[in-house]
């Protein structure tokens, strides 16, 4: 599981590093629909390891980052 994590890690990093490089804003809707992702997956880890408190947290954070990102992709 935190290898997935690290890779999402990492493909946030670079999509994040090339926009900031080349001025594109195209990528940033995908971007965090990335970083939601990887949320939803250290949510789902934290569950696991019988953290609830912060298992919630992340899950609600990644929902709302998910959401956002698709209206912004669907508009």
């Amino acid at each position: 599981m935190y290898i997935i994590i690290a890779i999402l890690g990492i493909i946030v990093a670079s999509v994040s590093c090339y926009s900031l490089l080349t001025g594109e804003n195209v990528t940033l809707p995908y971007m965090q629909i990335l970083l939601g992702v990887m949320l939803l997956l250290l949510g789902w880890s934290q569950l696991k390891e019988k953290r609830k408190g912060l298992a919630i947290f992340l899950f609600i954070v990644a929902a709302f980052s998910i959401f956002i990102n698709v209206i912004i992709l669907l508009r």
